[in-house]
């Protein structure tokens, strides 16, 4: 499929600093109605099926996406700072590899059957979501890199809203397990269609073979640091599983899923290919690591201090009965965000500057640590021992040190930043905890306030300094062409 050449206009594009505002008012705009969306079926679905059903998924859909990290080998992170856009290439190779690992994942899913008896045919199942993923990968890539999120936000809520109705709509005629697989495949399907309509003739697709050995090996890191990521991400619910029962895999997941959801749901998309348009200036890059990561922590620190502060409450209102031992398990994870910002943030930066070497350090730190300390404290303490495993994150200290190094002469400012956005919001959860009781519905709406006061805070302290940033736009226009697909 060939571009259209009177697809972009350059006079008509936005700069960078435009598309980088508008594309995170429609990530977060995406963010939010897919939160609600993810409350409201997890609510249903935890009163349809029962804990060890929701475990049994949560390895199985685990294990797919481990799987996706190693057939992409880092090629498609790779796509973000190509200048050469090799979309046609790294899709080519991501179908191809994917189609291969579906069908050796349908050959040899019995090997796993030792976790659980059920999960080979859970896994076969679930073999072809890889095959998926491999295009949504690449065209949802395409978008991002032009900061042109906006463009596909309405579809990223049309998959959540299909997910649910689908897999509530299968628990109801008691399909089990299979609920969320159908509900998974036929939304993530739908997904790809979208994508794949709306980039019709704006993307390069032709494929060249000699093109692959230079993109591996320029995505070696990033493969590293993708795969490390992702086991790093999802090895908790099998050392659970291997010391545990399948049940606690689903209070595990569970508690997992609530600590992490605004960590994992409101990285900044638009951060990367932002910093890829100032990696040649160093104001600006340092100005737009500094807010992006303001703007990422604080959506971290308010869910954390809520969920802390009504944790039980919590799990009552969205999970029901039949859900208590999540309690303790979300207790403490949800304070494990708040030590781990930088790995998220600084590590796209150093992308940026090609350090791939010193992000693999830091990645393959917190994995070994998570690994090493997760199998000691899960066998003495069980799956909360798990859970504090994650506290020790060697790798993030390192990050945060080197995170430093890129604001020289700013560092000052970026420390109290930072510290702000931990303090500001904490007296009015501290407040409410202190005046109401655990547990309590007036603890639980007071927290509502305290989100919102603490939330409103933070807006008030730190949006002038978002204005200035973005009013500095029309002052310095991009140089180059003004599409970001484009810079190299």
């Amino acid at each position: 499929m060939e571009p259209n050449p009177h697809q972009d206009s350059a006079p008509a594009e936005p700069g960078a600093k435009q598309r980088l505002l508008h594309s995170s008012v429609s990530a977060y705009g995406s963010m939010l109605l897919r939160l609600v969306l993810a409350f409201a079926a997890r609510a249903i679905l935890a009163r349809l099926i029962l804990p060890d059903v929701h475990g049994l998924f949560d390895l199985a859909l685990q294990f797919v996406v481990m799987a996706s990290a190693i057939r992409d080998l880092g090629l498609t992170h790779h796509l973000m700072r190509d200048p050469r856009e090799s979309y046609g290439t790294v899709l080519a190779w991501s179908l191809s590899v994917g189609a291969a690992m579906s069908l050796a994942l349908v050959a040899f899913a019995g090997v796993f059957s030792y976790l659980n008896p059920d999960l080979p045919n859970v896994l076969r199942g679930l073999a072809v979501w890889i095959v998926i993923d491999a295009a949504i990968m690449v065209y949802r890539t395409f978008f991002e890199r032009r900061l042109r999120i906006r463009e596909i936000a309405g579809f990223e809520i049309l998959r959540s809203l299909v997910y649910g109705l689908i897999a509530v709509g299968l628990a109801h005629l008691g399909a089990g397990v299979w609920s969320f697989v159908g509900g998974e495949l036929l939304a993530s399907a739908l997904f790809t269609v979208l994508l794949m309509w709306r980039a019709r003739g704006r993307v390069k697709l032709s494929v060249d073979w000699q093109r692959l050995p230079g993109l591996l090996r320029a995505s070696r890191y990033l493969f590293v640091v993708w795969a490390a990521a992702q086991v790093f991400n999802r090895i908790d619910i099998y050392i659970v599983e291997i010391f545990s029962t399948t049940t606690f895999v689903g209070y595990y997941g569970q508690a997992y899923y609530f600590a992490f959801l605004v960590a994992l749901t409101v990285t900044p998309r638009p951060l990367l290919p932002a910093l890829v348009e100032f990696r040649e200036k160093a104001a600006e890059f340092a100005e737009t690591l500094r807010l992006g990561t303001l703007v990422f922590l604080a959506g971290i620190v308010v869910s954390a201090y809520f969920l802390f502060f009504n944790a039980e409450k919590a799990v009552q209102v969205v999970l029901g009965p039949g859900w208590e031992s999540t309690v303790p398990l979300l207790r403490v994870l949800c304070l494990v965000p708040l030590v781990d910002v930088f790995t998220t943030t600084g590590g796209e930066a150093l992308k940026v500057q090609n350090r791939d070497r010193l992000w693999v350090t830091t990645v393959l730190l917190n994995m070994l640590a998570l690994v090493g300390f997760g199998f000691l404290f899960t066998y003495l303490w069980g799956p909360i021992g798990m859970a504090w495993a994650n506290f020790l994150r060697i790798g993030s200290l390192l990050m945060f040190f080197k995170v430093l190094g890129i604001f020289a002469g700013r560092r000052r400012r970026l420390v109290a930043s930072l510290a702000q956005v931990y303090l500001l919001p904490l007296p009015f959860f501290v407040a409410a905890a202190a005046l109401l009781p655990t547990g309590s519905w007036g603890r639980l709406l007071a927290s509502f306030a305290a989100a919102v006061l603490g939330g409103g805070l933070l807006a008030l302290r730190f949006l002038p300094d978002y204005r200035r940033f973005f009013r500095r736009a029309g002052a310095t226009p991009d140089a180059g062409n003004a599409d970001i697909g484009t810079t190299s």
